[in-house]
């Protein structure tokens, strides 16, 4: 059956085949409401995405058409949110380089069994720690973002530089987990294949008593599922869509709430006042992605908000029933409001909400996922990127010694002068044992941007 008919479309819409695999469909409804679609069939091996930044590390924000044109895709649409810093504020991973820790948000990943929709861990960062030479374990918290004090926090090539206010003790460890360099110079390069630990307060202590220079350190980086099962992870949130029906994310941060305790469901990580300017009945700008049961169709929805008499916005329950509609039973939302966009073709299909009124100004933003059709066009890599065998709850080595696997969704070369993905860290299930483990505190949420 061509990829076309297995849809059934309305009257009014304009719908466009662009590839044999992949339609768009634009819809005016009452309202107005207007929104665009992409369709992609994810058993044709032409198709592939990708996770894009600016440069291909965390250099800043960009535009979704900017990404676009620079990575040579057919179709983008912005990524994850993002706080003051310009940061996605979520996992995040391109080309199997991991380039944010995870968070309790919804996650989108792609990898060698297709897509995934869901959380990698349980609470606001990973249950993560490093393993010094004689044994001694601390817990990490985060990866290339803010280290609060007594946190000790890692950061990879995919930022070249740390921030200088930290005055604490960093450790230069290479590719084979060797310390090549303790240090407390206030601004370091982050030179490729190196990650740096940070250590503030209690943090550097440990790290002063328990590490030298010439130690091989191991690090237990632990997701549920294994991320590196997956080539590109994109973030933002909440899941709207589960099973093919609509669900309603609990109104608290993090905890429960006591909406769902005989289910023991965890609210998402965003702020109890942010959730309620976004969620019930509130109808803005939106930007989702979501897939059918078996995986065959991949469906991204950008809809227009916030411009009356143009378009009025949707809301979660009316964005679950446009994805039902078309037969996905999975969905979750990516960044909307402001920054909701969609690239097509060459040009943008959506009409952004910023500008004076009668200029639609796009938002720069840190993240896009790009959509490709590898019709002989565009060139391709073998898609081998960094992604190691397994499944389940698992751990990183900084040696980097992890096999690697090569995955049947090809990876698009990106435009010249890009960074080549690191190696495989092998992961291996860390110990109980907790010495100089600094507890785990949740901090005050992360203003949010993006979407409002």
């Amino acid at each position: 059956m061509p990829f076309i008919d297995r849809f059934n479309f309305r009257q009014s819409d304009d719908v466009t085949l662009l590839k044999p695999g992949v339609i768009h469909m634009e819809r005016v409804a009452s309202g107005p409401i207007r929104l665009n679609v992409l369709l992609f069939d994810l058993t044709a091996p032409e198709f592939q995405l990708r996770v894009a930044l600016q440069d291909d590390y965390l250099s800043g924000v960009s535009r979704t058409s900017t990404l676009a044109k620079d990575n040579n895709a057919l179709a983008a649409v912005n990524g994850d949110l993002f706080s003051g810093t310009g940061l996605p504020q979520g996992m995040t991973m391109t080309d199997g380089k991991l380039v944010m820790a995870p968070k309790r948000r919804a996650t989108f990943a792609w990898g060698k069994d297709g897509p995934f929709i869901g959380y990698f861990t349980q609470g606001f960062t990973w249950p993560s720690s490093i393993e010094a030479a004689n044994g001694e374990y601390h817990s990490l918290e985060v990866l290339n973002t803010t280290c609060e004090d007594n946190w000790m926090c890692i950061y990879n090539d995919m930022t070249h530089q740390l921030p200088p206010t930290y005055n604490d003790t960093k450790v230069v460890v290479d590719a084979t987990g060797t310390v090549t360099a303790i240090s407390k110079q206030s601004s370091l390069k982050v030179a490729d294949g190196t990650q740096i630990l940070v250590g503030r307060g209690t943090a550097g202590e440990w790290l002063r008593e328990n590490v030298n220079v010439g130690d091989k350190l191991n690090l237990n980086m632990v997701t549920d599922p294994d991320y590196h099962q997956f080539q590109q992870i994109v973030s933002g949130g909440p899941v709207f869509l589960r099973n093919g029906q609509f669900i309603q994310d609990c109104m608290c941060y993090l905890e429960d709430c006591g909406q769902s305790q005989q289910k023991n469901v965890l609210c998402e990580e965003f702020t109890t006042d942010w959730k309620e300017t976004h969620y019930l009945t509130v109808r803005m700008p939106r930007n989702a992605i979501g897939y059918n049961d078996d995986k065959s169709v991949l469906m991204v929805a950008v809809v227009d908000g916030y411009q009356p008499g143009y378009s009025i916005g949707i809301t979660q329950k009316e964005l679950a029933g446009l994805f039902t509609e078309f037969g996905m039973t999975t969905a979750m939302e990516l960044d909307g409001g402001g920054s909701a966009t969609m690239w097509l073709d060459g040009k943008l299909a959506s009409r952004p909400s910023d500008g004076n009124g009668y200029t639609s100004v796009e938002r720069m933003v840190p993240d896009a996922v790009m959509f490709y059709w590898n019709d002989g066009d565009i060139p391709a890599n073998d898609g081998s990127g960094e992604g190691g065998t397994g499944t389940g709850t698992g751990n990183g080595n900084l040696s980097g010694s992890g096999e690697t696997t090569p995955y049947p969704y090809s990876t698009p070369t990106p435009k010249s002068g890009t960074r080549t993905p690191g190696t495989t860290q092998k992961i291996t299930s860390p110990p109980g044992k907790t010495t100089g483990t600094s507890p785990k505190t949740t901090p005050t949420p992360t203003k949010t941007f993006g979407t409002r």
